[in-house]
């Protein structure tokens, strides 16, 4: 067990977009949060620790856009001659800089960016992205592929998409898509079900299994011009995830939150919350969390939680 990774959410109340699968930014969450981004001593002395640590990656804020955040610039300044390097998940809006200006800043502290698109059809993608520019994003993901393949032909781009009813007929047009512009890799996910008011477009829903396994038939086609993650056929029993599928994240990865707090997974805030409490940075160091017995048990018997079962980010072993 070692820790590989780092997600700092340092912004979790800051987007631009209000897309219906958001935990935060939905159009359906009627909760009104106040959080204020972390402080920019916090960052520095989390940064400065994860260096210690030699680890494989940072990834900036999963909840808000991360290139919103005011204190972007420490991530660029303490990573431009650092080992570790920033795995940035992005909405592809690319807002304050644009494209070219931000690509130029990320490229040489970059492994891997994921830009979140869900159709490449103006109409798909914006009723699931509100507010979103599809056209507008599609002339940046190439004009970054332009810039990445002069810059550092090493950071992979990867197109990321969660996997929804209304978006499956679509997804095959993604895929020729980053296969055309040569973009490594597209990213899904499945829907965790956080507002009643997309529950039906769930594939993980009894009623749509087979639509999106005969679709995964279909594509199979495309693994060997293309890497496509979690593209896989689900099995459900009782709603329940198989016991043979494993969390990607415990026993490698931490999340610390815009206070300094330490979460222990990606899923939705109400949920986690329910793994425990794990303490803040501002009093116990990142490795000695992930070395704790309380973590330590958690990794042995995740299965055994709710939220673990039920959880759409497992993955197959």
């Amino acid at each position: 067990m070692k820790l590989k990774r780092l997600t700092i959410d340092t912004n979790p109340d800051e987007c631009n977009l209000n897309c219906i699968m958001c935990d935060t930014h939905s159009i359906y969450n009627n909760k009104k949060y106040n959080r204020k981004s972390m402080p920019r001593e916090l960052l520095i002395k989390i940064l400065d620790e994860a260096k210690l640590l030699e680890l494989d990656e940072i990834i900036p804020s999963t909840m808000g856009e991360p290139l919103l955040y005011k204190h972007f610039d420490i991530f660029i300044d303490k990573l431009k001659d650092s080992s570790t390097k920033l795995n940035l998940t992005t909405n592809g809006s690319f807002p304050r800089l644009g494209v070219e200006k931000w690509a130029k800043l990320l490229l040489p502290i970059l492994s891997d960016i994921k830009i979140s698109i869900n159709s490449i059809e103006e109409n798909i993608n914006e009723k699931i992205m509100i507010n979103d520019k599809t056209k507008k994003k599609i002339e940046d993901i190439k004009k970054f592929i332009q810039l990445r393949d002069k810059l550092n032909p090493n950071v992979s781009i990867t197109l990321q998409v969660t996997f929804l009813k209304s978006n499956i007929n679509y997804l095959e047009d993604i895929i020729k898509f980053a296969i055309d512009n040569g973009i490594n890799r597209v990213k899904g996910h499945h829907l965790w079900i956080t507002y009643d008011e997309i529950a039906d477009e769930s594939l993980q829903n009894d009623n749509h299994i087979s639509l999106w396994n005969n679709f995964i038939d279909k594509i199979n086609k495309y693994k060997s011009q293309i890497k496509l993650v979690n593209f896989e056929k689900i099995e459900l029993s009782d709603g329940a995830i198989p016991e043979n599928y494993i969390c990607p994240f415990l026993g490698k990865e931490l999340w610390i939150d815009h206070e300094g707090n330490f979460n222990i997974c990606c899923a939705p805030s109400e949920k986690r919350k329910f793994l425990g409490n794990f303490g803040n940075i501002k009093e116990k160091h990142i490795i000695d969390v992930f070395n704790s017995k309380q973590y330590k048990e958690l990794v042995n018997n995740y299965k055994n939680k709710e939220i673990c079962q039920q959880c759409s980010l497992r993955i197959k072993q």
